[in-house]
């Protein structure tokens, strides 16, 4: 009899054991799955960001073509709703400016990037941040007037930008660039503005 109970108890051990590691193993292929959908989707992102910076310097160069390069127009069909927010207030504190008073900005270095278009995107290197915030290296070519052929840095030029998912599709928030402004980029620079002059919320 004593046999007999300590066969059972055996058999009850390996089962126990077995019910475990099929736990474990099951596990693990979850983890593995989340891993993967989340490197799916990160790949998704990158490559939605891509067309959408293409996308962007492709309506540039339409506007130049057709003798209409509005880079307001530009910045409201690219840009975040917060980015434009700050540029309306400045905008109505300014209204009334004369002279230099006013927010003088980059003179639109931040599309331009003193090359003339039209433009060739050369590279487009992609940083996710966060799902939904991106930093974006782009590397431009002139195609345009502006073009030196035997001086490459006369006819290419590279920006960083900052883009955020805002409703489902990724916009412009920020440039940064150490050599024409601070750690805070463009953004920054209409944020201090802001702040200086104590410009009230619209």
């Amino acid at each position: 009899m004593k046999k007999v109970m300590y066969g059972f108890a055996m058999v009850a051990v390996v089962a126990m054991a077995s019910c475990g590691n099929a736990t474990q193993q099951t596990k693990v292929d979850s983890d593995s799955t989340v891993t993967v959908q989340a490197d799916v989707d990160e790949q998704v992102n990158k490559e939605a960001i891509v067309a959408q910076v293409e996308k962007i310097y492709e309506r540039l160069n339409e506007m130049n073509e057709n003798g209409e390069l509005d880079l307001q127009q530009l910045e409201q069909e690219f840009c975040t709703s917060y980015y434009l927010s700050m540029k309306e207030r400045i905008a109505q504190y300014d209204k009334d400016a004369q002279g230099d008073m006013c927010f003088m900005g980059d003179e639109g270095y931040h599309w331009l990037l003193d090359l003339v278009p039209p433009f060739s995107v050369e590279q487009v290197t992609v940083d996710m941040l966060s799902q939904d915030q991106a930093q974006v290296q782009v590397r431009l070519i002139s195609t345009g007037v502006g073009k030196v052929v035997d001086d490459e840095d006369e006819y290419t030029a590279g920006t960083t930008m900052i883009l955020l998912l805002e409703d489902g599709e990724w916009k412009v928030n920020n440039w940064l660039d150490p050599e024409a402004y601070d750690e805070d980029g463009y953004l920054g620079m209409l944020e201090t503005y802001v702040k200086e002059n104590d410009i009230p919320k619209m």
